[in-house]
């Protein structure tokens, strides 16, 4: 292997500097060059890409007859071995299957003959990422389609780490696989498409299709460390950390939403497309990322286990932490428009009380303002009614069973500016008399996600007759376990009860929420088929 002397420097100074996302994907500075955005590749380079390919002499036709892997066995582009070649064949049949068979993707246009033939052509190259995809010239459609090639890193040697099984560079040759050739997808259906929205997009399609390498992890720091930035924000790297809220559309509304945002975006662009496909699920897109808010906010040390890999995450950046009440404030820095602001609650002592939070924001825009009640992973979400002059208010009840209560705060308006907001939070005896809830309760889910039953256990300090009612995402209850003897309620002890929820078969694919009724506590749990 050609690079074995240097593993070991590689290694030291992977350590020693921070990765950066063009050591990923560069194709990131080819699309900030298309739209004459800082932070490109240089212009002449990339015209002349774009219309000649590199010269590899051996190439290997993959059998479901989709792509031509071009590589070379030996000098400074040499690869490990052939085996490599059909691995990477491999995990390029497998991305297109699962894009065009599973998810619905119109397949990217063909180049003619450029490679060779009229496969998709992959040239495996001693490269400085992991992998780009270059545009070409444009398709043969009536839209802004263009056809493309991609290049890949020729062997992954000193590879940064993941958790793939199959070791690191399997890891990273899967990933990049899937990373990539989403780009290409994306080029044949809006050529011109902004930075922000291909790179979280494609993102999110390493997490769907290779979910056992998480190495799209660091990346989602940029967005953690400065959720107040725009859903658009086109410089630097937040929108590789915005692959988080592309993750939530993927286990929300499941495969059809990002393919019907990039089929959209054949007529309309970008932000335009997303909102039009929210309008499609009935809601808007100020309104989910409110409620994407209110998961992403427990992540890390404060996970409530709703997202697969929120545990290895950083966590979410607030504005501050309050601990004494009455509290007040406002938020520094500002959200911009289409951008999240956060602060916590906690430490509201032993006596039954509730946490009033009453919200101001600026005027003359639309808000989307949520309450979070936590405790260990169940969560209770409460959406704050938000009315004229922007004010609004919400009793978020048992607080003093909470770990945390948290306020998430999403402003309309233009993407460019900032929005500013007050708000207050004040302790009020329970509006629910003790007595008539659990002195202790949780709700345990096993297995989640899960793709035929799974098992809940709802525990309390003393016997009850609770039922549990299961909810989809746009707030429809599906279904109702251990009402007249329906599919559950099989009592184990005097404080526990189990039940079996078997989704009915017209149920699709996503996050659904249970929920104990007599005292408001949700969990979420992921339905996968």
């Amino acid at each position: 292997m050609k690079k074995l002397i240097l593993i070991a420097l590689i290694a030291i100074i992977a350590t020693s500097f921070a990765r950066t996302p063009e050591e990923k994907s560069g194709t990131i500075s080819i699309l900030r060059t298309l739209r004459g955005e800082a932070g490109g590749m240089d212009s002449e380079f990339l015209a002349q890409k774009r219309i000649t390919r590199p010269s590899l002499p051996y190439n290997y036709n993959t059998p479901e007859g989709n792509f031509k892997i071009h590589y070379n066995l030996s000098g400074f582009d040499a690869v490990d071995s052939i085996g490599y070649v059909y691995k990477i064949g491999e995990y390029m049949e497998h991305s297109w299957s699962v894009f065009v068979d599973s998810m619905g993707y119109l397949p990217p246009p063909s180049d003619g003959v450029l490679g060779g033939d009229g496969r998709y052509d992959v040239y495996l190259r001693n490269i400085s990422a992991y992998g780009l995809t270059y545009p070409g010239g444009p398709g043969d459609q009536p839209w802004d389609d263009l056809t493309s090639y991609i290049e890949i890193e020729n062997d992954f040697d000193g590879v940064y780490p993941n958790d793939d099984p199959d070791g690191p560079v399997a890891g990273a040759m899967r990933v990049t696989c899937a990373h990539e050739l989403h780009h290409a997808f994306q080029f044949g259906l809006y050529g011109s498409c902004a930075a922000w929205i291909s790179e979280m997009t494609s993102v999110s399609m390493e997490e769907r299709l290779y979910p056992q390498v998480n190495d799209y992890v660091w990346l989602i720091d940029y967005m953690l460390n400065s959720p107040e930035l725009p859903i658009n924000y086109g410089s630097g790297y937040h929108m590789y950390g915005m692959g988080l809220y592309a993750i939530y559309w993927n286990m929300v509304y499941g495969d059809a939403f990002l393919a019907s945002v990039w089929d959209t975006m054949r007529f309309i662009p970008n932000e335009q497309a997303v909102n039009a496909i929210c309008a499609k699920n009935s809601i808007t897109l100020l309104e989910d990322m409110a409620d994407f808010a209110a998961k992403a906010l427990f992540v890390g040390s404060r996970d409530c286990g709703f997202f697969p890999d929120g545990p290895a995450l950083s966590d979410m950046s607030v504005v501050r932490t309050h601990t004494s009440y009455p509290a007040s404030g406002g938020p520094s820095p500002q959200p911009y428009g289409f951008g999240m602001s956060f602060i916590l609650f906690s430490n509201f002592g032993s006596s039954p009380v509730d946490l009033a939070i009453s919200f101001d924001g600026a005027d003359g825009i639309d808000w989307a303002v949520r309450a979070i009640w936590k405790s260990g992973d169940s969560i209770a979400v409460y959406p704050i009614s938000i009315g004229e002059f922007a004010v609004g208010n919400v009793t978020v009840p048992f607080a003093h069973e909470a770990e945390m209560v948290g306020l998430a705060a999403v402003p309309g308006g233009s993407f460019s500016t900032r929005r500013n907001y007050s708000y207050n939070a004040v302790l009020e005896p329970c509006s629910i008399v003790e007595e008539n809830i659990p002195s202790k309760f949780a709700i345990e889910i096993a297995p989640t996600p899960f793709n035929s039953a799974c098992r809940i256990k709802v525990k309390s300090g003393e016997r009850r007759d609770e039922s549990v009612e299961i909810y989809d995402i746009a707030g429809r209850r599906v279904a109702s376990l251990g009402e007249f003897g329906n599919a559950g309620g099989i009592v184990a002890a005097a404080s526990l009860r189990e039940y079996i929820w078997t989704p009915d078969v017209a149920l699709p694919s996503g996050v659904y929420y249970i929920r104990m009724p007599d005292i408001g506590l949700v969990s979420p749990v992921i339905y996968m088929k």
